[in-house]
């Protein structure tokens, strides 16, 4: 081979190394860019997966708060779609979860078959609701919701739901039914309803209760003595609610009682109702006690000039008005003006810190300037005495009790009741 084809020979091969390099280079750092950015990639997403996993374990709590009005989801064929919406700071419980992953990033209500996006809440204080709804027996009629469907609270929207949905009356008033969703109770407008529907509950409900006046309580295992014949022995008083647990009687609150009275709900047959005037012997000591132990609800209306509501704290004892200072044995309340009467209750409402659903006169003593005092006070029921059941038929200013006395035997007692 000639000296100038070798030397073009090795010139050319040079060249194949340079260019292939070249190539083999470009590729290479372009395998080279896209490694590191699918790299980069990862480790990004690594990162804001950590983050997101963070601020659900963040926001994940039992009962939690919606941070301003949010959406609710369903979830449909494994995605979530958008159903209605929630008010700002609305109180949530969700439901628990052991191990939360980036999978919980919807996170479900308890109760229901809804979800809330992790973004959209945050932790809150347990919030307990009243749950004596739940005593009441539903009416025959269920409602059937126009679509969407609005839940109410205290006239507020909470809960918008794009759905029609059937649920059993549990209150009917004035310009709401009451119904029971996201297990609490809410309103439905009833401009908000397209019908109602028949359902038989087949369920005895009250047509009358007994409602049960007590005074004072001794006991006299410990050597006390009351000479008044309303005096009432805490053995026998345990009897009676021993009688009452025992049989599955439902006791009533004022509001329950208010409700009832104004043919709002309607109450289970085995229903009674616990009153207690004044606030003296025994009333601070042993009747919470007994009320506690047989989880029994009782009513104190109480002497507010007295006595202070501190001395009876309960959580089966709620305080109402017994007046503030017009009880004696005169029946005082009928001798006042309407002014003096309602001083006077207004005293009372005040140290009772605005609680004014229920009334009872002082002795059982009233007459029209004293029934027209207590409404005008908008106390919302009024007890008397009478030793007679209450009905739906009862003037709600003027609702039946039976006394109580220290001779009453327990089988008058059950009459009383049953």
């Amino acid at each position: 081979m000639k000296k100038g084809s070798k030397k073009k020979i090795i010139i050319f091969v040079v060249l194949i190394m340079l260019i292939g390099g070249g190539v083999g280079g470009y590729f290479g750092y372009n395998y080279y860019l896209k490694q590191k950015a699918l790299e980069d990639a990862r480790l990004k997403q690594e990162e804001e997966d950590r983050v997101a996993l963070q601020k659900i374990k963040e926001n994940y709590n039992t009962f939690v708060k919606s941070n301003d009005d949010i959406n609710i989801y369903i979830l449909d064929n494994d995605k979530y779609q958008k159903m209605g919406t929630i008010s700002k700071d609305t109180s949530l419980q969700l439901e628990p979860i052991e191990n939360i992953t980036l999978n919980n990033k919807y996170l479900k209500l308890a109760n229901s078959d809804y979800f809330v996006n992790y973004l959209d809440i945050s932790p809150s204080e347990e919030v307990k609701y009243d749950t004596n709804y739940k005593h009441y027996v539903p009416f025959d009629n269920d409602i059937v919701t126009k679509n969407p469907t609005n839940f109410y609270k205290n006239n507020q929207i909470i809960y918008t739901i794009n759905d029609s949905f059937t649920l059993p009356i549990i209150i009917n008033d004035n310009d709401y039914y009451y119904v029971e969703f996201d297990d609490q109770l809410f309103g439905i407008k009833k401009d908000n309803v397209e019908k109602t529907v028949e359902n038989k509950r087949n369920i005895s409900v009250a047509s009358e209760i007994g409602v049960i006046n007590y005074h004072f309580f001794n006991d006299s295992s410990k050597g006390e003595i009351c000479p008044e014949i309303i005096c009432l022995d805490t053995a026998k008083f345990e009897e009676q609610l021993k009688y009452l647990k025992d049989n599955g009687f439902y006791t009533a609150t004022m509001q329950d009682m208010n409700l009832w009275i104004h043919k709002k709900i309607r109450l289970p047959k085995k229903t009674a109702v616990l009153t207690i005037d004044d606030g003296a012997m025994g009333t601070d000591t042993h009747l919470p006690r007994l009320l506690e132990k047989y989880d029994l609800h009782g009513t104190l209306f109480l002497i507010t000039a007295w006595w202070s509501k501190d001395k009876y704290i309960s959580p089966n004892l709620e305080i109402q008005s017994h007046g503030d200072n017009i009880h004696n044995y005169t029946a005082e309340a009928l001798y006042k003006t309407k002014a003096q009467l309602l001083e006077d209750f207004q005293k009372s409402i005040k140290a009772l810190d605005g609680e004014k659903t229920a009334f009872c006169y002082p002795f059982y003593a009233h007459n029209e300037t004293v029934r027209s005092a207590v409404q005008e006070s908008e106390f919302q029921i009024a007890f008397v005495g009478g030793n007679v059941k209450a009905n739906q038929n009862n003037n709600p200013y003027q609702i039946s009790r039976y006394v109580m006395y220290s001779y009453t035997t327990l089988d008058q007692f059950i009459s009383m009741v049953n």
